[in-house]
C-alpha cells in the first residue's frame, strides 16, 4: 500500500490516531455539540412560530409574495413560508464562507466567530418590529448557524482517534437532537403558562437560541488549532507535535522531513469532484426530506387536530400538535441519533446513509400510498415517527460525518462547506414551499414526492460514496492518481486495531 502520508507525519500524529478517548475529546464534544443544539433550537423553533402566527400576527405579515404556474395549478410563496425558511437562507449561504475561511486561515481563527453572529442573529429576531426585521435578523441567524457545521465537523474530526471518530463526531451532532426536544418542550412549557400573551411566547421562544451561543464562545476561542492543519497547511511540524504532546501525553519523534499537501483549488475540484457531487446530492436530498417535515410537523399535527376536535380553540390545537411533536421527538428523533453514534464506527457511514434512506422511502410510499393512515393516531406516529428514526440513524448523521473524512486537510472546511451548503440549499426550498405543495397535491401527494426524494439520495449515495470506518483521514481522502478520488482507498483495508 502506497503511504497515505510522509513519515514525519505519521509520526506526529499517529499517537492522535491511535489515542484512546480522552479528557479533551470530551472537552470537545461539549464545545462543539452546544453548538449544535443551538444551530437545532434555532432552526425548528420556528416551526411552532409559523403555526403561532397563522392565527396570531403580532404584525402584518404578507399573505401570497408572489405565485407561479405548476402542473396546471398556481403555487405561491407566502410570508409565513418565507418566515420558516429565512434562517435556512442564512444557513445556505455560511458554510461557504466559512468553510473556505476555515481553510485559509486555521480552524482556530474562525472558531468562535459563527456563535456570535447567532447571538446577535436569535437576540434581533426576539426584539423584531415588524415582518422584514424578523425576516433579516433570522437570515443573520442562520449565516452563523451554517458557518457551524463545517467548523464544528471539521474540528472534532481532526481531534478524533481512528476508532472512534465516527462516534466522536456523530455524538456532537448528535446534540441537535437535545436541542430539537428543548424547542418543543419550552414551547409547551410557554403555552401553557402563558396562553393569553402570545406576544411574550413568540418573542421567548426566539431569544432563548442567544443563551448557549453566548456560553460556548468563550471556550470555543480557547481550543487550540487541530495539529492537522499546523501540520499539513501551515507546515509547523513543532507545533504540531507540541499540541499532540499535550493532548495525548504521548512522545512524539521528528524524523525531520517536510510535506506541503497545499494545491491550487483547481486541482482540488477536478481531483475530487465525484465526492464533491457524492456528499453534495446526498445531503441536498435529505434535508429536502427532513426540513420541510420537521418545520411543518407542528402545522400539519396541528390541522389533523382540528379534524378530530373543532371545537377547541386555535391555542389548544397548538398545544396538541406540540404534544404529538413532543412523543415523535422523544420516541423517534432523538433515539435515531445515538443508534447512529453507538453502531456508525462497526457498520460504516455508507452502509448506515443507504438504510436509511432506504427504510425513509418506504415509509414516505406507506404513507403516500394510504391516505387514510395520514390521522392522529398510532399508525401515523410510527409511521411518520420512522422516518425519522431511520433519518437519524443514516443520512442525517451521516452526511455531517463522511464530508469531514474523504477531504484533504487543506481543503476540508471547504469541501464539508460546499457540501452543507448544497444541503441547506434543499432545505430552504423545501421549507419554502412545503405548505403550499401540500396544499397542492394534499398530503399523500407530498409523501410520494419525499418517497422518490429518498430514493435519489440511495442511488447517490450507493453510486458516488465509499466506506471510510476505520481508516485514518489520510487515507480516507487520498485520490485515486487520474482524478477519480472516490475508490481509491477501496483497496486497502481497515485499520485493525487491539483490544
Amino acid at each position: 500500500m502506497t503511504a497515505a502520508r510522509s513519515s514525519t507525519e505519521d509520526a506526529i500524529l499517529r499517537p492522535l490516531d491511535d489515542s484512546r478517548v480522552k479528557r479533551f475529546h470530551v472537552k470537545t464534544i461539549l464545545v462543539a455539540g452546544m453548538g449544535f443544539f443551538t444551530d437545532a433550537y434555532d432552526l425548528f423553533v420556528i416551526g411552532l412560530i409559523v403555526a403561532l402566527f397563522s392565527f396570531y400576527q403580532p404584525f402584518g405579515i404578507p399573505g401570497n409574495l408572489f405565485t407561479f404556474p405548476l402542473g396546471g395549478k398556481t403555487v405561491a410563496l407566502t410570508g409565513l413560508g418565507l418566515l420558516g425558511a429565512a434562517a435556512i437562507f442564512g444557513a445556505a449561504a455560511g458554510p461557504f464562507l466559512f468553510g473556505r475561511l476555515g481553510d485559509l486561515l486555521g480552524r482556530k481563527t474562525i472558531y468562535g466567530i459563527e456563535m456570535l453572529i447567532l447571538v446577535f442573529g436569535a437576540l434581533g429576531s426576539a426584539l423584531a418590529w415588524s415582518f422584514a426585521s424578523l425576516i433579516l435578523f433570522r437570515l443573520v441567524l442562520g449565516f452563523g448557524i451554517g458557518g457551524d457545521y463545517p467548523m464544528s465537523a471539521t474540528i472534532m474530526s481532526e481531534y478524533s482517534n481512528v476508532k472512534h471518530r465516527g462516534k466522536l463526531v456523530g455524538t456532537v451532532f448528535a446534540m441537535q437532537g437535545f436541542g430539537l426536544l428543548s424547542g418543543v418542550v419550552l414551547g409547551l412549557g410557554l403555552l401553557a403558562l402563558f396562553p393569553h400573551n402570545l406576544e411574550f411566547v413568540w418573542r421567548a421562544l426566539l431569544g432563548a437560541g442567544a443563551v448557549p451561543a453566548a456560553a460556548v464562545y468563550f471556550f470555543r476561542r480557547r481550543l487550540p488549532e487541530t495539529p492537522r492543519f499546523t501540520l499539513q497547511v501551515k507546515n509547523d511540524q513543532r507545533q504540531a507535535a507540541q499540541v499532540v504532546r499535550q493532548l495525548t501525553g504521548a512522545p512524539v519523534q521528528l524524523p525531520g522531513e517536510t510535506s506541503d499537501r497545499r494545491t491550487g483549488l483547481g486541482r482540488f475540484f477536478s481531483r475530487y469532484w465525484p465526492l464533491i457531487l457524492g456528499t453534495s446530492l446526498s445531503w441536498f436530498f435529505f434535508d429536502i426530506s427532513f426540513y420541510g417535515t420537521s418545520i411543518y410537523t407542528p402545522t400539519l399535527l396541528s390541522a389533523l387536530s382540528l379534524n378530530v376536535s373543532p371545537h377547541l380553540s386555535a391555542v389548544s390545537h397548538l398545544v396538541v400538535a406540540e404534544e404529538y411533536t413532543a412523543i415523535i421527538t422523544l420516541l423517534f428523533t432523538v433515539p435515531g441519533y445515538w443508534i447512529a453514534v453507538a453502531v456508525i464506527d462497526r457498520v460504516g457511514r455508507k452502509t448506515l446513509q443507504a438504510v436509511g434512506f432506504g427504510v425513509m422511502a418506504l415509509c414516505f410510499a406507506v404513507l403516500g400510498m394510504d391516505s387514510s393512515l395520514i390521522a392522529l393516531g398510532a399508525p401515523f406516529v410510527l409511521i411518520y415517527g420512522l422516518t425519522f428514526l431511520f433519518g437519524n440513524i443514516g443520512p442525517n448523521t451521516t452526511t455531517f460525518i463522511v464530508p469531514t473524512e474523504v477531504f484533504p486537510t487543506a481543503y476540508r472546511t471547504t469541501g464539508h462547506g460546499i457540501a452543507a451548503g448544497s444541503g441547506k440549499i434543499g432545505a430552504s426550498i423545501s421549507t419554502v414551499f412545503f405548505a403550499t405543495l401540500v396544499l397542492l397535491w394534499s398530503p399523500s401527494g407530498m409523501m410520494l414526492f419525499l418517497s422518490v426524494i429518498a430514493v435519489a439520495g440511495l442511488v447517490t449515495t450507493l453510486a458516488l460514496l465509499k466506506e471510510t470506518k476505520q481508516r485514518t483521514l489520510e487515507e480516507s481522502s487520498r485520490p485515486r492518481e487520474g482524478g477519480m478520488g472516490y475508490f481509491a482507498s477501496s483497496a486497502a483495508g481497515p485499520r485493525v486495531f487491539s483490544k
